[in-house]
């Protein structure tokens, strides 16, 4: 069930609440909305409010807190990349093929994650182009102690691009249990019904239950939203990755570009 239709589900079951409310009040007996009954009544809802407001406050943090790791993690992704293919530039001509194979990558894992959308499954490509640029890496045989140390630096980025990937495809998505999810809506309909039963039986009444079950039904919706962050309405962005993989192609470019000398000798 996708978070649109459990948002218009939450949705109606808020709103059908609150209407309930307000169509039982003038079948109740007076006594029943009055007085300590009206008391009883309120203490109640204001317990079951309190643990709903807390536990929709824990789902937005521990969505939010989701999101920021997987956004955090492309972010991280991308500058480790760029890093990769300049120490591996500055290794020297040796990594040509290699540094080829980073940028591919860095379009490949761009790619991956914009069509998330509709295939959820990581690129196995994607991963075995990532040991083949670590097999490479490994087999690099420096001459000096530059090199040596050059070779270190590209396998400490390799290990941090890996572990990046691994976040990425564990972290997919976060989803909210079944049951949990409806004993929340539960709740809120509760509320909501109580809200109805004592309040006067008028069109901005009415109207303003609606906006307050839309209001929740679209709250509910973000909190499902950044919890399937590669796909739906909020999505973690790609720019930094799509950036990188540009990056390194101009950089290539740049270095394979010809040079022109000022002032060509004429031959005779």
């Amino acid at each position: 069930m996708t978070p649109v239709l459990i948002s218009l589900l939450t949705f109606v079951a808020v709103a059908c609440g609150a209407l309930i409310g307000l169509g039982l009040a003038p079948r109740l007996p007076q006594t029943h909305l009055t007085g300590d009954g009206r008391t009883a009544v309120s203490v109640v809802m204001a317990v079951v409010g309190t643990l709903t407001a807390l536990v929709i406050g824990l789902m937005i943090s521990t969505a939010s807190s989701a999101f920021s790791a997987r956004v955090n993690a492309v972010e991280t992704l991308a500058m480790d990349i760029v890093k990769l293919d300049r120490v591996l530039r500055r290794y020297g001509p040796d990594t040509d093929g290699t540094r080829d194979l980073v940028g591919r990558y860095a379009a490949m894992k761009a790619d991956e994650l914009t069509r998330r959308a509709e295939d959820a499954t990581p690129s196995a490509a994607a991963l075995a182009l990532l040991e083949t640029i670590d097999d490479q890496v490994t087999r690099l045989q420096p001459a000096d102690d530059r090199g040596r140390r050059l070779k270190e630096q590209a396998i400490g980025l390799l290990e941090a691009i890996s572990e990046a990937r691994w976040l990425l495809a564990e972290q997919a998505d976060i989803t909210v249990p079944p049951p949990f999810l409806i004993l929340v809506i539960l709740w809120l309909s509760l509320l909501f019904a109580s809200f109805g039963l004592f309040a006067p039986r008028n069109a901005t009444v009415v109207a303003f239950h609606i906006l307050g079950a839309a209001a929740i039904s679209g709250g509910i919706l973000m909190i499902l939203e950044l919890g399937t962050s590669t796909q739906g309405l909020v999505r973690v962005p790609v720019a930094p990755l799509e950036a990188a993989a540009e990056q390194l192609k101009t950089s290539k470019q740049a270095v394979a570009a010809p040079r022109h000398p000022e002032h060509q000798v004429l031959q005779p």
